[in-house]
């Protein structure tokens, strides 16, 4: 069995993350895939594939032996077309490894607006003693209501850092049926009450996948629901806001700021007028990186593996009607 695996393209560095696989299923051949075209080349040998993105082109090739395709990444709006969808390929992805820096990444978002760090950052550049300019602005986060769209891996751990800083937690998830609480959640709805809570919130934070229904999901009529002293917080994908809705209502101040680390075109174009807004906080899709990434890749990959060698259902396993 031919088990490719595609994070890396240097060779020392995937002999060091993958010499326990190695060790432990010797039995196997451990291909380094180091890009698409290597991919594409090598795919009608392959019987398992770990990898950031799906090519397309597999799906000219005689992809028989191909039984599972593990993503190394939470987000698979981009592998999710039709060719993936029909065939018989098990599609698993890495949920779950980076919720800790992601729901990190929204706390010190929240942080970075509630303490104007912006207004520390332009002391340190005009040396002007404002200190109680600064401090009359300053707040907490205690009683906040943090709105979290996706109570998933991510919202669960964001909701968990949200409540160590005594602030009220509601969310809302697509299968949720009823109303519920714990200890985590004050309040828990179903998407369709959205709206319930974008009023309610002081900072909207989006975690849900991007699908069909969550294509624009917060568009000109949702973000007029947001009161003028909230915030929003997208990590998750930029098409689910109307970006162009959002850069008005941000304008024009109709919500307080913006937190954003994915945007509906990636590069961010220099010309966005984002870049120009005081009142925005921008980051290049960063939030769900950090140090060990791919050592945390190969382990969930590694877990998976164990399942599958012994029959066992697969972790994360994308179900391709829900496309997540």
């Amino acid at each position: 069995m031919n088990i490719g695996i595609s994070i890396t393209k240097n060779k020392k560095k995937f002999l060091e993350l993958t010499k326990n696989l190695r060790k432990q299923f010797s039995q196997y051949n451990f291909i380094q895939l180091i890009d698409n075209q290597s991919i594409i080349n090598k795919i009608e040998d392959i019987d398992i594939l770990l990898a950031y993105r799906i090519p397309k082109k597999i799906f000219k090739k005689n992809i028989d032996s191909l039984k599972w395709i593990q993503l190394g990444n939470a987000g698979v709006d981009n592998c999710m077309f039709d060719e993936v969808i029909k065939s018989k390929i098990i599609i698993t992805n890495s949920r779950g490894i980076n919720s800790v820096p992601v729901s990190e990444f929204v706390i010190s978002s929240i942080l970075f607006f509630e303490k104007n760090l912006i207004d520390c950052i332009k002391f340190k550049k005009n040396k002007i003693w404002s200190q109680w300019d600064i401090a009359k602005k300053n707040n907490t986060l205690e009683n906040k209501i943090v709105g979290i769209i996706g109570y998933g891996a991510i919202g669960k751990a964001i909701a968990k850092r949200a409540k160590s800083f005594n602030m009220q937690v509601y969310g809302t998830r697509r299968l949720q049926k009823n109303k519920i609480s714990n200890t985590n959640i004050d309040l828990l709805l179903p998407l369709k009450d959205i709206d319930y809570i974008l009023k309610k919130s002081d900072y909207i934070v989006l975690a849900c996948p991007l699908t069909p229904q969550t294509y624009k999901l917060i568009n000109k009529e949702k973000l007029n629901k947001i009161q003028d002293t909230s915030f929003l917080i997208n990590i998750s994908r930029g098409d689910i806001v109307d970006e162009d809705a959002l850069i008005s209502v941000l304008k024009n101040k109709k919500i307080k700021g913006a937190a954003l680390d994915v945007f509906s075109t990636e590069p961010l174009n220099k010309n966005n007028p984002l870049f120009s807004l005081n009142n925005v906080l921008l980051s290049p899709h960063i939030s769900g990186n950090f140090i060990g990434y791919q050592k945390k890749v190969i382990e969930s990959f590694e877990e998976n593996l164990k399942r599958y060698f012994k029959s066992k259902s697969l972790k994360n396993r994308v179900c391709k009607k829900r496309l997540y």
